[in-house]
């Protein structure tokens, strides 16, 4: 009797390690995402990585950037392909061009929620954009060109044209400044968000349009090209309006010296940490963001639960404010868990 309830006693033991073990390696296992994009190690990106980051930490998960440092369609839409068979638990990507709409499609038939951040195409094919509505980025920008610059004068836009966020922003600020005002888009030029071309770019403004009153730069390099060739060509600031986008240290230095006058910027941590806390609500029972009531059953229904635009509204910098947005004085969140 006393070996049967001793054997009853550590089959019970057994069981109950096998139990708490089992536990234990499923509160150890990491929801694994990537975050596929181009561009990685353009400045712009610094604060998307910081979003990263930050959420991984939170959120207590791994996050795989894949994708090329520099601008390369090709290597992102492959980047993506790769990371489908990865079956991670979802995917977050941006969307310049609709080269990558295969690889989601591909994604979401298979179960893997894909949210698409920064720049989006129509009919995307996933659960959700975040970002900027870059078409009212483009409004913003009219309008700050209009309270620097009054409400008349000639206008040129520098951009790295052909990437679908800049050129509904530079939609954006054509058709309120047609409906609005009195100023005239006398030119574009393209500057290929690159700091090189962007400097030569801006200089083509200075020597080609003598009549300019002002300058848009509608993607991150362009305050950096812009406030690099007024030094270079010694330009006189005054009387000449310059609104940017976007906050590399350098565009930021030219707002401390008064060569630029404002920049507009995307919450761009912000649209990295939305998409994993969705992410995380979504395959987290506990949450229950997938069971939402929407139908008796959502997946069998073909209901996506996801909001289907999350915009995240542009932060105007000025001399007034700079310093609250420099890099060095920002935290950093250094993690192992985004790689």
């Amino acid at each position: 009797m006393k070996r049967r309830v001793l054997v009853t006693a550590l089959i019970l033991v057994a069981l109950s390690l096998v139990f708490v073990t089992g536990e234990l390696g499923a509160q150890a296992k990491k929801r694994v995402y990537y975050y596929c994009a181009g561009f990685h190690g353009h400045p712009y990106f610094l604060d998307m990585h910081l979003g990263f980051r930050y959420a991984a930490e939170k959120f207590g998960v791994e996050i795989i950037k894949a994708g090329p440092d520099g601008w390369d369609a090709k290597a992102q839409a492959e980047a993506l392909e790769q990371a489908v068979s990865k079956k991670p638990d979802g995917i977050l990507t941006i969307m310049w061009d609709a080269s990558g709409k295969p690889a989601i499609k591909r994604a979401m038939d298979q179960g893997i929620p894909v949210i698409v951040l920064e720049a989006n195409v129509p009919d995307n094919g996933a659960m959700a954009y975040i970002g900027l509505d870059n078409y009212e980025c483009g409004v913003d920008t009219a309008k700050e060109v209009i309270r620097i610059g009054g409400m008349s004068g000639n206008l040129v836009a520098q951009g790295n044209w052909g990437a679908s966020n800049t050129d509904s922003k530079f939609q954006g600020l054509k058709d309120y400044l047609e409906k609005n005002s009195q100023w005239k888009i006398i030119g574009k030029v393209d500057d290929k968000a690159n700091t090189e071309a962007s400097v030569e770019a801006a200089k083509s403004i200075f020597n080609n349009y003598k009549n300019v009153t002002a300058i848009a730069g509608l993607d991150s390099s362009s305050g950096s090209g812009i406030g690099m060739a007024m030094e270079e060509l010694k330009i006189n600031k005054k009387g000449l309006t310059v609104v940017v986008h976007d906050r590399e240290d350098l565009t930021l230095e030219y707002i401390k010296k008064g060569k630029i006058d404002s920049t507009l910027i995307n919450k761009t941590a912000t649209s990295a940490y939305l998409g994993i806390l969705l992410l995380e609500a979504y395959n987290d029972a506990k949450y229950g963001f997938a069971s939402v009531p929407i139908s008796r059953n959502n997946k069998k229904a073909g209901v996506d639960v996801f909001p289907r635009y999350l915009y995240n509204g542009t932060v105007i910098i000025t001399k007034d404010n700079v310093d609250d947005f420099v890099a060095k004085n920002i935290p950093q969140f250094p993690t192992k868990l985004y790689h």
